[in-house]
């Protein structure tokens, strides 16, 4: 279960990882990689609670995705916040390192173009437009680790931005996302839109 959380099909180790190893490296030094699991979560889950408290303004380009990665991972990773510099793939292949700007400025001018969801108070257009999200955010993947956390971030303050909806994922499993996620980079949003629709809380 650890080797496939942290392994990637295809990435230079030696930038990210110890030497002969799919442990990242981390500012505490954890060269086992359950342990790491392990407090990568507690201090991440900690850090989300914060957050969740005092949100992080921004508009909801690439570089507030940065802000949030960089506070959710400051503890754990020197590279929190940073754009991955390494091509990697975990049964699809991600956006390449050179296109992750471009694609991600795409994303943004499509959120600017439906005017950040704050027109949509039905529930099922609303799920409809946050599965097509997170799908293509999911699939950029900017970060070397994390991506999951940092997008749902995301997703929850898109949601509470709209003054319509909340959303709770904790009424879903890591696997449902993996598995929708995995739909997604063939673009069908179908499970990501059922997914999304139990999550979502209308206020």
């Amino acid at each position: 279960m650890m080797d496939e959380y942290y392994r990637y099909e295809y990435e230079d180790n030696g930038q990210y990882c110890y030497p002969h190893t799919h442990i990242l490296k981390n500012k505490l030094d954890i060269r086992d990689k359950e342990e790491l699991f392990k407090v990568e979560q507690e201090l991440s889950s900690a850090r989300y609670f914060e957050i969740v408290k005092r949100p992080i303004p921004g508009d909801f380009s690439l570089q507030h995705l940065q802000a949030i990665h960089r506070y959710l991972f400051q503890d754990i990773y020197d590279w929190a916040g940073e754009i991955r510099t390494v091509d990697i793939s975990k049964g699809t292949i991600f956006c390449l390192t050179q296109f992750i700007e471009i694609e991600f400025k795409r994303v943004q001018e499509w959120i600017i173009q439906n005017n950040y969801l704050l027109d949509v108070d039905d529930k099922e257009v609303m799920s409809k437009r946050l599965a097509y999200l997170i799908g293509e955010i999911n699939m950029i993947h900017p970060f070397r680790e994390g991506n999951g956390r940092a997008q749902r971030v995301f997703i929850e303050y898109i949601c509470k931005n709209s003054q319509h909806f909340d959303i709770d994922f904790s009424k879903t499993t890591k696997n449902d996302m993996i598995l929708a996620s995995k739909e997604s980079s063939v673009l069908n949003y179908e499970p990501f839109e059922e997914l999304l629709f139990k999550c979502l809380v209308e206020i």
